[in-house]
C-alpha cells in the first residue's frame, strides 16, 4: 500500500453535493469514513484521521457544511442517508464509520438505519442524549454546572425542571451572559446550553437539531462490531456519559482513556491511538 495526500472530491447524493477529502493508505483493504453533524471537515481532517487510524479515510460533509451544497431543512437520519448514498456512490465496501463527539450520533444512527454497510463504528466523545447530558452539573456545558448556577438565577435563566421532558426549540436565540459567555435558550425559556467560548456560526445554527438527539429507546437495539472511546478528563461528555453507550451496545469494546480530554485521539493520546489502531485491525 502506498501513502496519499488528501484529495477533495464532491460526491452526488440525491441532487446535492457532498464534500470530501480522502487521504490514507490507497488500496487498502477497509475505508474509515467520518462525519459531523455541525462542524467542517477538512484535508487536515482527512490526514490527521488517517496518521492515527493508519488507514483509509474518507473524511464527508453534510449539506451545508464545507463546500457541499447548501443545507436543507434536514434530521439526523436524513444525515445519515447521504453519507450511505456517498458510500455507494463511491463503490465502496462495508466500512467503518468514525463518529467523534457529534459524529457520534451519526454513527449510532448510522449502525441503526444501515448495519450491513458498516464493518464497525468509533463512538468517540459521545452520549445517548444531548438533553439529558446537558441537565448533568458534571458537564460544563450545562446551566447547571456550578461555575454558571449563580449568574444564571441571578438573570432569571435557571429553572431546574428545563431538561426533564423532551422538547423542541420553536424560537431559538442566543445570549451573552457576563461571567457564563453565550446561552442558548428557547426565547423567554431558560437556559439550555452554556458555550463558555463563542461557537461558529454552523454549530450554532445546528444547534436546535442536536438539541433533540437521543438514542437511548433504541441504541440497545444496534447490533455492529463497535469501540466506544471516552476521554477521562473530558469536561464536555463526562465518562459515565459515554460509557452508558457502551453499556446500551452489545459486545462493544470501551476504552477510558487516562487524562484524555474531549476527543482523546485528536489529542493524540497514545492509549486512543492503540484502540483505534486494535479496532479497524479487527475489522478487516
Amino acid at each position: 500500500m502506498s501513502e496519499r495526500n488528501a484529495t477533495r472530491a464532491l460526491v452526488d447524493v440525491a441532487g446535492a453535493e457532498l464534500e470530501t477529502f480522502r487521504a490514507g493508505a490507497a488500496g487498502g483493504s477497509l475505508v474509515i469514513g467520518a462525519a459531523h453533524p455541525a462542524r467542517v471537515f477538512s484535508a487536515d481532517t482527512a490526514q490527521l484521521l488517517a496518521g492515527i487510524a493508519e488507514a483509509d479515510v474518507i473524511c464527508l460533509n453534510p449539506r451545508g457544511l464545507g463546500g457541499s451544497s447548501p443545507p436543507r431543512q434536514a434530521a439526523f437520519e436524513d444525515m445519515v442517508d447521504d453519507i450511505e448514498a456517498a458510500r455507494q456512490r463511491l463503490a465502496l465496501p462495508r466500512w467503518v464509520f468514525w463518529g467523534m463527539s457529534g459524529g457520534g450520533w451519526l454513527a449510532q444512527i448510522y449502525a441503526r438505519r444501515h448495519p450491513e454497510a458498516l464493518a464497525g463504528i468509533i463512538v468517540e466523545s459521545a452520549c445517548t442524549s444531548f438533553r439529558e447530558r446537558l441537565g448533568d452539573p458534571s458537564c460544563t456545558l450545562s446551566p447547571f454546572f456550578h461555575a454558571w448556577r449563580a449568574p444564571l438565577r441571578a438573570r432569571g435563566l435557571l429553572l431546574e425542571e428545563s431538561h426533564a421532558n423532551p422538547s423542541t426549540v420553536e424560537q431559538p436565540e442566543w445570549l451573552d451572559v457576563e461571567g457564563v459567555g453565550q446561552i442558548f435558550h428557547d426565547r423567554g425559556g431558560p437556559a439550555l446550553l452554556v458555550a463558555p467560548a463563542p461557537l461558529d456560526e454552523p454549530m450554532r445554527r445546528a444547534m436546535p437539531l442536536l438539541w433533540t438527539f437521543d438514542s437511548r429507546d433504541w441504541i440497545d437495539s444496534v447490533r455492529v462490531h463497535a469501540l466506544v472511546v471516552a476521554g477521562g478528563a473530558d469536561p464536555v461528555v463526562p465518562v459515565h456519559r459515554v460509557r452508558a453507550v457502551h453499556e446500551a451496545i452489545p459486545e462493544s469494546a470501551f476504552v477510558v482513556v487516562p487524562d484524555g480530554g474531549h476527543v482523546p485521539s485528536a489529542e493524540r493520546r497514545p492509549a486512543a491511538v492503540d484502540a483505534v489502531r486494535a479496532f479497524v485491525a479487527s475489522c478487516r
